[in-house]
């Protein structure tokens, strides 16, 4: 049996901050992983599609992440710039960033040529609309086995773009641009951990409970 402890009266202290955007690339880094060794140790299912789609998604939340975790820092102090940028698409966030750093930008290169496929997959799993088919009709020529497979083996567009192959590239040119966009702000990668002090301090004991 352990000794009861004496009830005191403590000033309590919790400066913390929490950076969630420091959460979703571990994530992505899990799913990454989990995928890479499906795919080595030939264990492909249909849940490792599931898997991919879990690592694209929190890919696009990371970078989402990284660029208003910047924009906040340089925007501090300047509350109605910040709800401006906030409501901004992640493309603009970075143009926005890219103005007030003069940071060099080419949407048609690697990194930032990824953004535009990862945001567009991040729209639609988060906002889902239908998807039709297209062509939905046309003339074919071939066998009844040939059609039936071709039917059968059909995927929609988004489907296709999710790939081992893209996975890699995403994730490696979204932590291209978070190390870019640090640089360009002046920012120490270690202002971007979650920490703080916690503790407390003794004020004074109290009366036992009866």
């Amino acid at each position: 049996m352990t000794d009861k402890q004496p009830r005191i009266r403590a000033k309590i202290t919790n400066d913390w901050v929490d950076y969630p955007h420091n959460d979703l690339p571990n994530a992505a880094w899990f799913f990454r992983e989990r995928i890479k060794r499906a795919f080595a140790e030939k264990e492909r299912t249909d849940g490792i599609f599931l898997d991919m789609m879990a690592c694209v998604t929190m890919i696009a939340f990371s970078l989402e992440g990284y660029v208003n975790f910047c924009g906040a820092k340089l925007l501090d102090g300047k509350p109605d710039e910040w709800k401006d940028f906030e409501r901004e698409t992640v493309r603009e966030k970075i143009k926005a960033i890219r103005k007030i750093t003069g940071i060099e930008i080419d949407w048609n290169k690697r990194p930032y040529v990824t953004t535009a496929k990862l945001v567009d997959l991040r729209n639609m799993l988060a906002h889902p609309k239908a998807h039709k088919a297209e062509p939905r009709e046309w003339i074919a020529e071939g066998t009844d086995s040939a059609f039936k497979k071709m039917l059968r083996d059909y995927e929609p567009e988004w489907v296709k773009i999710i790939s081992e192959a893209f996975i890699d590239e995403a994730y490696e040119d979204v932590e291209a641009i978070w190390n870019s966009l640090l640089a360009a702000a002046g920012i120490e990668e270690h202002e971007s951990w979650s920490g703080g002090s916690q503790g407390f301090e003794l004020i004074d004991f109290l009366p036992p409970e009866n």
